[in-house]
């Protein structure tokens, strides 16, 4: 039963974010610009606070008189956190800061990871609707134990998903490296789209 548990976390964070995203990109990004090691610290500091968000999501699960209040706040946060991300993207563009980013100490990636992972608050609403459906299911319970061992998988699924984007940018870097300096206006528009898309759907 644990092991089914530890394997919902895993695939569902895997699957949930194998598509291209801010985080996604910033790992290739890095990986890059500075080398596979600065990669993995980045990747496990967005880990580390994907555990967090997966754990808080299932904590407003058990509490559902809460839920309603809070995932509305959160949403509303989220699209005022991504306004600005892609202002910022955006503006890092236009002044071609590649060199300084190069020059980033591993530390330096890993809270990057962690800073990146914490804006990224439609985490929240993610773990909890994947976990209010694998509850429904009786796939997944409540308890301590269970929700311990979800989001540890849920964890390590990110990071894994994170070292595949770090081991393709390895691979083909010497094609990407004439393209890294439009991958800060990539993220620009994405994060734009990103918070023009969940203002419309809060209305």
């Amino acid at each position: 039963m644990l092991f089914s548990t530890f394997f919902l976390g895993l695939s569902s964070s895997y699957l949930g974010t194998v598509t291209p995203s801010m985080l996604n990109i910033t790992a290739t990004k890095i990986s890059i610009e500075n080398n596979k090691r600065a990669a993995i610290n980045y990747a496990i500091g967005v880990s580390l606070i994907v555990v967090l968000q997966a754990y808080f999501a299932l904590f407003i699960l058990k509490a559902l008189h809460l839920n309603t209040f809070i995932l509305e706040s959160i949403q509303i946060i989220s699209v005022a956190i991504f306004s600005i991300l892609s202002v910022f993207f955006y503006y890092k563009a236009r002044n071609n800061n590649l060199h300084s980013s190069a020059q980033k100490t591993s530390k330096k990636n890993f809270i990057t990871g962690l800073g990146l992972a914490l804006l990224n608050m439609f985490a929240i609403p993610f773990y909890y609707g994947i976990g209010s459906f694998f509850n429904m299911q009786g796939w997944l319970h409540l308890d301590e134990i269970s929700i311990f061992i979800f989001v540890i998988g849920s964890g390590l699924g990110t990071y894994l998903l994170l070292y595949n984007y770090i081991f393709l940018a390895e691979k083909i870097k010497s094609r990407l490296t004439s393209l890294t300096q439009y991958i800060n206006y990539f993220l620009s528009l994405f994060t734009g789209v990103i918070a023009i898309v969940s203002f419309i759907k809060i209305l």
